[in-house]
């Protein structure tokens, strides 16, 4: 049954991917599109073998924008990116909050609306910016160092509504413990980390001996550092990056640039895309109606005004300032875990999770063509 839902989801992407070269459109518009499909017509099962080989997916995905980061040009805009994720934090958090407020539900149900917009999907992004290969110019790193920082905060907003709702006030230990965790990680990854790594390649390069090898110890050090973040309270995929991030700076990133998105785009990135499409339920969207569109656009409009006003401040020009606002639209994972965790505790109902889960949807859906259109134009325009 495994073999066959895999051979499913295979030939679906490889369709979805032949499809968006004929539209012209990024691949994982094309996958998403066929996931949905094989979602909503039932041939398969979405189980938690195939979720899990998704987690692969993204892992490889965030590996390898990791390796290819500018990292002096990434620390550079380390101050700009921090800008960008707090604005872009606010005021879709905000806008959230207000609506649900204003459709008659309760605070913390508002809360949990409020939360779920905050953070940002960072696999849509990262796989537009590679296909563009845009992710090392100046604009990318700066849309990349923005989505760590948010996955940061939407991870400590979730912690902060859970606290909420399992206790009836906040955890101030558990969110100032995983606030400082975080920076911790953070730091000693950027700094001592990175130069532990340079000396250790400078001497052991050729006793790894040969590409395979290389390859082995890369996929190793991704996912101590994805177990670590995780461990701390962030998402696997953060660690992941950093790992990506930290192993650039050492001999091995050639030989790990050059393989490690090839193994994953044939393979396990491609099932990352499809199984999330297959995850929309076109009959959970037509039972929500009309909040769940004042949600999706609360969704988009939040994220383009507020990140694009952070560039702006940065001195980026306008132009780029709302391609990184439409960098910022796509929502999930975090959202994800926000919805589980509600169902869990009592604190929304299955409605309230379908809504959250069309917004993720939606908001995935429509960035690929419209974050390419707007990349495109800034590449013709120079």
């Amino acid at each position: 049954m495994f073999t066959t839902n895999l051979l499913i989801v295979l030939i679906g992407a490889l369709l979805g991917r032949i499809l968006s070269k004929k539209l012209k459109q990024p691949s994982i518009l094309g996958e998403l599109f066929i996931g949905m499909i094989i979602g909503n017509i039932d041939i398969i099962t979405l189980t938690d073998t195939m979720k899990d080989i998704a987690d692969i997916g993204i892992l490889f995905l965030l590996f390898s924008a990791g390796l290819a980061i500018n990292f002096d040009e990434f620390r550079r805009l380390g101050k700009s990116s921090t800008i960008v994720a707090f604005s872009g934090v606010v005021l879709p958090f905000l806008l959230g909050y207000s609506v649900t407020i204003l459709f008659g539900f309760s605070k913390l149900i508002s809360l949990f609306v409020g939360v779920s917009l905050i953070a940002t999907s960072v696999g849509v992004k990262t796989e537009i910016l590679s296909e563009l290969k845009m992710i090392e110019t100046r604009l990318g790193t700066l849309i990349m160092g923005a989505a760590v920082i948010d996955d940061v905060i939407g991870i400590i907003a979730v912690s902060i509504v859970v606290g909420i709702a399992a206790s009836g006030a906040i955890l101030i230990e558990e969110v100032l413990l995983t606030l400082f965790l975080s920076v911790i990680f953070l730091i000693l990854s950027l700094t001592l980390v990175i130069k532990l790594f340079k000396k250790l390649s400078e001497r052991f390069m050729f006793k790894i001996g040969n590409i395979e090898n290389i390859l082995l110890f890369g996929f190793i050090i991704a996912l101590i550092f994805a177990v670590t973040a995780e461990n701390i309270g962030l998402s696997i995929i953060t660690g992941a990056f950093i790992a990506g991030l930290i192993l650039g700076q050492t001999h091995f990133v050639r030989v790990l640039s050059e393989h490690v998105s090839i193994f994953g785009e044939s393979l396990f990135i491609p099932i990352f895309f499809v199984t999330m499409g297959m995850q929309f339920n076109v009959y959970s969207f037509k039972s929500v109606g009309v909040f769940a569109v004042v949600l999706i656009l609360v969704a988009i409009i939040g994220k383009i005004v507020g990140c694009g006003l952070g560039a702006k401040i940065s001195k980026f020009t306008g132009k780029e300032s709302f391609a990184v606002g439409v960098a910022m639209i796509p929502r999930a994972g975090v959202e994800l875990v926000l919805i589980k965790l509600g169902l869990d505790y009592g604190v929304i109902s299955s409605d309230i999770a379908s809504v959250i889960l069309c917004m993720v949807i939606f908001t995935t859906l429509i960035t690929p063509p419209f974050l390419s259109s707007v990349l495109k134009g800034l590449k013709i325009g120079g």
